[in-house]
């Protein structure tokens, strides 16, 4: 009440005519008893739901300048306030121990990676083949951590250029089958600005296949 009353004074020197500040009488705790069934406040009631008070208001309150709209009851549940089956809470999912996990982020075998023999465009990156040998696992586990492979073979097609600094730029799937776009999204970021080795020209591309099979 007293941030009413400084905003009422704010107004009045401001030039505007001031209002009527609320009287300071009257307040009663919600939980009050109301006479013997009578109405608790004939008049109406100004509510603080966030305290717990109520202030039952004299006559001729009623349309007075300074009082707030009425508070408004909170909104439904979204599912209506019907109780989950077997007592959860609602909005759940689903029981968090003993469900069905999501397969979509349920990783697959690791898948065994062959890395085929490059193929070159102006001039040469030595030793290119070892390099990706080095991180074939986490090429395996690009495909392995995003739905893995649809059969029990697969394979990949990727090209990149190598300048000066020795590094994959410009990676680009061409070609790939049995594994999913977004192992392919994977491959393509975990290559991208990966050390591979000082090119005899500046650039060279590179051209290299992967060979994915299932584990036995």
């Amino acid at each position: 009440m007293g941030a009413v009353g400084a905003c009422v004074g704010a107004v009045a020197e401001g030039g505007a005519p001031p209002r009527q500040e609320p009287p300071e009488q009257g307040w009663i705790t919600a939980a009050a008893p109301d006479g013997g069934g009578a109405p608790r406040c004939p008049h109406g009631a100004l509510e603080d739901p966030h305290r717990g008070f109520v202030r039952c208001l004299e006559p001729g309150e009623a349309d007075a300048g300074w009082l707030p709209p009425s508070p408004q009851p909170e909104p439904p549940p979204p599912d209506g306030g019907t109780p989950p089956p077997d007592g959860g809470v609602p909005g759940d999912a689903g029981p968090l121990d003993g469900g069905v996990p999501d397969a979509s982020i349920v990783s697959a075998p690791l898948p065994l990676v062959e890395i085929k023999e490059p193929e070159f465009m102006n001039g040469d990156v030595p030793n290119v083949a070892k390099r990706l040998e080095k991180v074939a696992p986490d090429l395996a586990k690009c495909v392995a951590d995003h739905g893995g492979l649809s059969g029990v073979s697969g394979s990949i097609k990727v090209q990149f250029l190598v300048r000066v600094r020795g590094r994959a730029e410009g990676v680009e799937i061409l070609d790939s089958r049995g594994i999913t776009s977004d192992a392919q999204r994977c491959i393509r970021q975990f290559l991208k600005n990966k050390p591979i080795g000082t090119p005899s020209a500046d650039p060279v591309g590179v051209t290299v296949s992967l060979s994915l099979r299932a584990p036995k």
